[in-house]
């Protein structure tokens, strides 16, 4: 593969996940081997940071809604009612 072409690549790579643009010129404009590892590690430790807040918000999420359903239930039985199982949109008939 030529240069440019993994030039190309790289950018790609570095766009989709969300590198800084200054970042990436830093990463291809560098001489030393050091650097550019420290660059990727920096934006690696960055996205393990914003997955962590996306799963924490998740989980918030999660809890809140199945609190709520859980709720829901426990009133529908004191009513004496029975749910049907919600089977989704996909549930095939006959």
């Amino acid at each position: 593969m030529s240069t440019t072409a993994e030039r190309i690549r790289a950018i790609g790579t570095l766009r989709r996940h969300r590198m800084p643009r200054a970042e990436i010129r830093a990463v291809l404009g560098a001489d030393d081997p050091e650097i550019v590892r420290r660059y990727l590690e920096l934006h690696g430790e960055r996205l393990q940071e914003q997955t962590a807040v996306q799963r924490r918000e998740l989980d918030v999420l999660a809890c809140s809604l199945t609190e709520h359903m859980e709720a829901r239930g426990r009133r529908a039985q004191r009513r004496g009612w029975r749910r049907r199982p919600d089977l989704g949109p996909t549930a095939e008939v006959g």
